[in-house]
C-alpha cells in the first residue's frame, strides 16, 4: 500500500476535451470534516509554463454494486484548487488516445473510486514511505542554513575566499584568518547578530544563499577543480 499516492471516492467536477489541451476531468475531492484546508495533493507538482506535472497510473471506476471501469491509464496533474464554495479539487490531463471523453455521459454528481500510483521517470510506481523521508530531510536541510555558515566559518578556503572578495557594496576589505573574524563578516553581509537567524527567516537564507554560498562554491570550483 506504501506505492499508493492517493485513494478515495471522488465526485465528477469537470470534463472538458479540445484540439490543443487535450482530455482532462477534474474530480471534487471529500472533505475529512477536520476543518483542513490544505488540498491533499499541495505536496504534487502542477502542469506549469511548459513544465510537466507529477504523472499517475490513475484508476476510476463507478460506485456501483456491480463496479464499471472508466479509466486505467496515465494521468498528468494539472492543478489543484481550494475554494469555500466548491471544496478541494483536483485536474488531470488524460492519456487518451480514443475517439471520445473517457468520462462523457456522466453526470457532476457521479461517484467514482480513484486510485493514483505516482510514477517516476522510469514509469516506476514511487513508495511514498520513502518519498516523504526524502522531503523530510530536505526540508530539515534547508531550515539549517546556520550550519552551513558555521561549516564555512571553520573553512581555511573560505577565509581566503572572503579576503580576496571585493564584489559586496558596504562591507569592509576583512583579512580574514580565522572563524571568528569569518563570522563577523557573514554578520555584516547579512545584517545579522546570530547565525542562528538562517534558520528562523526565509528571506535571509536566500540571501546567504545568492550572497555567499553560491558565489563561493564558484569561486572554490575555479580555483581547486574539484566538486565542491
Amino acid at each position: 500500500m506504501s506505492k499508493i499516492a492517493f485513494t478515495s471516492i471522488v465526485t465528477m467536477h469537470q470534463a472538458a476535451w479540445g484540439d490543443e489541451a487535450g482530455s482532462t476531468v477534474t474530480f471534487k475531492l471529500p472533505m475529512t470534516g477536520t476543518g483542513e484546508i490544505r488540498n491533499p495533493f499541495h505536496s504534487f507538482t502542477k502542469r506549469r509554463k511548459g513544465h510537466s506535472g507529477t504523472r499517475f497510473q490513475m484508476s476510476v471506476s463507478t460506485c456501483q454494486d456491480e463496479p464499471q471501469a472508466v479509466y486505467l491509464d496515465e494521468a498528468m496533474l494539472a492543478g489543484w484548487n481550494d475554494s469555500q464554495q466548491n471544496g478541494h479539487t483536483v485536474k488531470f490531463w488524460l492519456c487518451n488516445d480514443v475517439m471520445g471523453h473517457p468520462f462523457e455521459g456522466y453526470s457532476r454528481t457521479q461517484e467514482f473510486a480513484l486510485v493514483l500510483t505516482e510514477l517516476d521517470d522510469d514509469n516506476e510506481p514511487i513508495d511514498q514511505k520513502m518519498r516523504e523521508k526524502v522531503e523530510q530531510q530536505h526540508d530539515t536541510g534547508r531550515q539549517k542554513m546556520s550550519n552551513v555558515a558555521a561549516m564555512f566559518c571553520r573553512t581555511p578556503e573560505f577565509w581566503l575566499w572572503i579576503s580576496e572578495t571585493k564584489y559586496l557594496d558596504g562591507i569592509a576589505d576583512m583579512n580574514v584568518t580565522n572563524e571568528e573574524l569569518a563570522k563577523q563578516w557573514i554578520y555584516q553581509v547579512l545584517g545579522v547578530t546570530s547565525r542562528a537567524e538562517l534558520d528562523q527567516d526565509q528571506q535571509l537564507a536566500t540571501q546567504f544563499q545568492r550572497k555567499v554560498i553560491e558565489p563561493y562554491q564558484q569561486w572554490f570550483n575555479e580555483n581547486y577543480e574539484v566538486p565542491f
